[in-house]
């Protein structure tokens, strides 16, 4: 396999943590997969507030048997060669991003260029994750404050991601009494999983908290009134759509001297039975059921109401929001097309 393996000299190499150590100031952690890195070579990489060029101060790594985060008495060389883990001293590094690529400034490289190049790195890196601002070092109850400003933003972002740093107790105290989160972790990717896991379930939350709101569209046409009003109790026809239980429903009349259109609400479908079972769902096209719909202030039957009115689920341009948010995979593609019709019929925009 040694003689098949080919060596590459352009120069691939990953920035994997930024640290301060004593005595050498910001430091950062590397990854050297191909090429060489000689002191003194001048480097470009993703800063947080744009590109780093700087020169090589010092490349360090451990001393025999020991690991480059374990500190200990390190070995300065004057040239590396991939593939290995690298600490690499320079000025200017301590805006410096992890997971961004370094390039070493060949003669025949224009500066400039390579600096737009590892700037593309900085999308990708936080496309994932919408991050407001990244730091190093340990986290005090100033950068808990500043996270805090998403509270009245985006309360799930008021979130903190801590890679092998240390949370000052006060930090901490005032994040527990805010509620915003902080997650530590000593391997970057346990960070990432948590965040997602969050983020999953604070997702999952808001669903639960959004039932009400999400409103499946059908179309009703009522073939009988048992019960005029408080609860009204009629039987219906699924003319277009699927009726759920709590849909809202309305009716649409437009005065015919005026032309002006009136909805009138007439509350929520508290239950759905057929030949005495109850049922959660009627689909259009299957036999007639009764429903129960309850609600303040209902219309009656023979006054506000007549018997041969269409009823119509009574959808708002919220509840369209929350079924494209989280039930877009539930509704059919007819019941997106009648969605559609309905919003005529409400003049939604």
């Amino acid at each position: 396999m040694t003689n098949k393996l080919m060596y590459l000299s352009e120069v691939e190499c990953t920035v994997l943590e930024v640290k301060v150590i004593e005595g050498l100031g910001t430091t950062i952690d590397v990854v050297l997969s191909n090429g060489y890195l000689r002191e003194g070579d001048r480097i470009v990489l993703c800063g947080l507030n744009g590109p780093i060029a700087t020169n090589i101060r010092a490349l360090l790594t451990p001393a025999e048997m020991k690991e480059l985060r374990v500190k200990s008495a390190y070995v300065h060389n004057k040239e590396v060669k991939a593939a290995l883990g690298v600490k690499i001293a320079a000025n200017d590094l301590e805006d410096a991003i992890a997971g961004s690529r370094l390039l070493v400034v060949g003669p025949d490289d224009d500066e400039e260029d390579l600096e737009e190049e590892v700037m593309s790195d900085l999308e990708n890196l936080l496309a994932k994750i919408p991050v407001a601002n990244i730091s190093i070092g340990p986290v005090y109850k100033r950068d808990v404050m500043q996270a805090g400003i998403m509270l009245e933003k985006a309360k799930e972002y008021a979130v903190m991601l801590c890679f092998d740093v240390k949370v000052d107790k006060d930090a901490q105290a005032y994040a527990d009494a805010e509620g915003i989160k902080i997650f530590t972790a000593d391997i970057i990717y346990h960070l990432f999983d948590d965040f997602t896991k969050h983020m999953a379930q604070l997702a999952e939350q808001r669903k639960e908290e959004s039932k009400l709101l999400a409103v499946f569209p059908c179309v009703l046409k009522p073939v009988a009134v048992f019960n005029k009003k408080d609860p009204i109790v009629i039987g219906v026809d699924v003319v277009e759509g699927n009726l759920r239980l709590l849909t809202p429903l309305a009716a649409v009349k437009t005065n015919g001297a005026t032309g002006v259109k009136e909805v009138i609400p007439i509350g929520r479908v508290q239950s759905i039975e057929r030949d005495h079972k109850q049922i959660p769902l009627c689909k259009k096209g299957q036999p007639s059921v009764a429903v129960k719909i309850e609600g303040p202030n209902q219309p009656m039957y023979g006054r506000q109401l007549e018997e041969g009115d269409t009823l119509y689920a009574l959808i708002s341009r919220k509840s369209i929001d929350v079924l494209k948010e989280f039930y877009r995979s539930d509704v059919s593609n007819d019941e997106w097309a009648l969605i559609k019709k309905l919003k005529v019929l409400y003049d939604i925009p």
